[in-house]
């Protein structure tokens, strides 16, 4: 057995749901059993093709295993057959490049067979991928030589096709009113040959055109013949993509609860369909429909399975989408570090696609580039060389590379030129940022030294503390209950002294242990700093009788200990200001890590303050912000009397690494 076969093998191992024999093509396992011959090949294209809007890795390892055995016997129709079912395969994951390839592949194998049908249909497969990598005027010029053969061949259904792809790469050129007019000719041809289902495809290209004419009455009234021509014949994908359109309209015209009963229904047929990519399309919609209704907190789930589903299938335009509707929704949340990631990642996306495109692109200029040239070089050598023609042409090619090395050397001494002043202007500015960081240290040097003393205090202070009067404070209640085993059992006044004795002696054991607790915690050094947080609140707010809640998130790793003592101190301080002034009833404490910086928020709804008391020296302010400062971040405070406040830390992890 081949290596693929068992890779397939081991495939259908983990799918069991798929080794169920179908109505119709026979299942994988019988494929897989059947001789390798003419037969096997197409049956393992016809189950590539079937699998692909089931589960694409399954369809592609059919379609290999297809292409391979149809090279090991030499069946040619058959190799062209792989070719194209792996083309649409990556078409639907939008790597163009590959699916471009192939279809070269193809098309030379069909050519040299003579396979009109053949190589119309690949034609037009080509100006899909032309249409989507946006090389409209190239992909226009593939479904001409698409439409010529259908119609010299037929049939008229395979016209209508061709008709409908021109009018979509009219409307992409914003031909609208041409594109309206090319709809219309394939809707006439469908209707001509009674071709119910592609006339109520066109209906649906052609709302499409009529909504951006503006024509909306009309493109809705199509719309819904449309889908009420899908339902009756109940074709659940194709009247799953008449929903999803009109829901778009509705929704633009501001008509959301009609956006959300269509969008709804759409995405009901589609799970039902298991089109992943469609799912997430519609997914998307949903959620941005529940984001202009109001309700962001409803639309983060939606759009969250919508990223998950494009990012499994390669669907990187609804990646996208998702990625802003997810920005739009915590934007309405107020969620301001969520909505600045997603949308980072929305654009950062957007640029990596376009950064492929382009590249790809120009890889496929350069390769044409090549051809061109060497085609000229060959037909330079069966030209007379001899001719004054052609030696005036050479010698018009001569002056012009002369001309284009003499304004590449200009431009690269131009290019010189600039880069040394701009390494010139860098110079300064670090000689200039030099300077600031001396006179910066200088000034921060005294106050980190303050720091570190008195943290090395407090360390100093627990430990005593704990192994001198906690030591100290043992001895004790072990010497007063061996006195309390020694006392007679009649004396009922010296034991109930005894036993008060114990009480205050334990009672000042925990007082000592908190109190070198709060000098140095213990689990600051041993678990790390979220770990000493949740303890410290717990410690604080349980006893207080305070709704608390902490969040940590991305901040598994240790971090050095100066950052972590820093970060403590500063939750200990604004612990201590909760208690003692917020009169707050619930206290809410996040720490994370977010694009290179660990960030907390510390929120509570007290009764909060007005301006005058945020002067940087009320309730350990001052302490708190030169903390931050010398953890190389920030420190701020958000408040408004009788609503609470906020505070914010945020420190660059690429300062982890402190100076001394």
């Amino acid at each position: 057995m081949s290596p693929s076969v068992r890779g397939l093998g081991a495939l259908l191992v983990l799918l069991p749901s798929l080794l169920r024999a179908q109505d119709g093509p026979p299942s994988p396992a019988s494929v897989l059993a059947m001789p390798d011959d003419t037969a096997k090949v197409l049956a393992l294209s016809d189950l590539c093709f079937g699998y692909r809007r089931i589960d694409a890795d399954s369809a592609l390892l059919f379609g290999r295993e297809a292409l391979d055995l149809s090279q090991r016997i030499r069946y040619r129709r058959g190799e062209a057959q792989a070719l194209n079912d792996l083309a649409i395969i990556h078409i639907d994951r939008s790597s163009f490049t590959t699916a471009d390839s192939l279809l070269q592949q193809a098309l030379a194998i069909r050519t040299a067979l003579h396979d009109s049908a053949g190589v119309g249909a690949i034609h037009n497969k080509l100006g899909n991928i032309r249409q989507a990598q946006f090389r409209l005027e190239e992909a226009l010029q593939e479904n001409i030589k698409a439409l010529r053969i259908f119609e010299r061949i037929g049939p008229p259904a395979k016209e209508a096709i061709i008709l409908g792809n021109i009018a979509i790469l009219q409307f992409n050129l914003r031909q609208y009113k041409e594109a309206l007019a090319t709809h219309r000719s394939a809707a006439a041809v469908r209707e001509r040959i009674g071709d119910g289902q592609g006339l109520a495809e066109s209906k649906g290209n052609m709302a499409n055109v009529l909504v951006v004419l503006g024509d909306t009455a009309e493109a809705l009234r199509l719309f819904g013949e449309a889908a009420a021509y899908f339902r009756a014949k109940d074709l659940k994908r194709e009247l799953a993509v008449q929903l999803h359109n009109e829901a778009g309209v509705r929704l633009s015209m501001g008509e959301t609860a009609k956006a959300l009963a269509l969008f709804s229904e759409a995405l009901a047929l589609r799970e039902a369909g298991g089109e992943q990519k469609a799912i997430a399309s519609t997914l998307t919609g949903l959620a941005d429909t529940r984001v202009r209704m109001g309700r962001p907190q409803a639309a983060v789930p939606l759009a969250h399975r919508a990223l998950a589903l494009s990012a499994q299938v390669g669907a990187r335009n609804e990646r996208m989408q998702a990625m802003l509707v997810l920005a739009r929704a915590y934007a309405g949340l107020d969620n301001g570090d969520s909505t600045y990631w997603y949308h980072e990642r929305y654009s950062a996306l957007r640029d990596s696609v376009f950064s492929a495109d382009m590249g790809a692109r120009l890889a496929e200029l350069e390769t044409r580039y090549n051809v061109e040239r060497k085609e000229l070089e060959i037909e330079r050598q069966r030209a007379d060389i001899a001719s004054r023609d052609l030696a005036i042409a050479e010698l018009d090619r001569q002056a012009e590379r002369r001309r284009f090395w003499l304004a590449l050397a200009i431009g690269a001494i131009g290019l010189v030129v600039v880069t040394g002043l701009l390494l010139m202007q860098v110079q300064r500015r670090k000689a200039k940022a030099a300077r600031d960081a001396a006179l910066l240290a200088e000034r921060e040097r005294g106050l980190r030294a303050l720091v570190a003393g008195t943290d090395a205090e407090r360390a100093r202070i627990a430990r005593e503390l704990h192994d001198g009067i906690g030591q100290q404070i043992t001895g004790l209640k072990f010497r007063l209950e061996d006195i309390a085993g020694r006392v007679p059992q009649g004396d009922a006044a010296a034991t109930d002294r005894i036993r008060e004795a114990l009480s205050l002696t334990e009672e000042a054991g925990r007082d000592v242990r908190e109190i070198a607790h709060g000098m140095m915690p213990r689990s600051l050094g041993t678990l790390g700093l979220a770990p000493a947080l949740r303890d410290l609140l717990g410690k604080a707010f349980d006893r207080a009788r305070i709704t608390w809640t902490f969040d940590a998130h991305g901040v598994d790793q240790r971090m050095p200990e100066e950052m972590e003592v820093g970060v403590y101190r500063i939750v200990q301080e604004l612990v201590g200001n909760i208690l003692k002034h917020a009169a707050a009833r619930e206290v809410s404490v996040q720490l994370l890590r977010n694009r290179g910086n660990l960030v907390l928020l510390v929120n509570d709804d007290g009764r909060g303050f007005g301006p005058d008391r945020d002067n940087g020296t009320g309730m350990g302010l001052a302490g708190m912000r030169d903390r931050a400062r010398l953890l190389g971040g920030t420190f701020n405070l958000e408040s408004a009397p009788g609503q609470g406040t906020t505070a914010t830390l945020r420190i660059p992890l690429e300062h982890s690494t402190l100076p001394s």
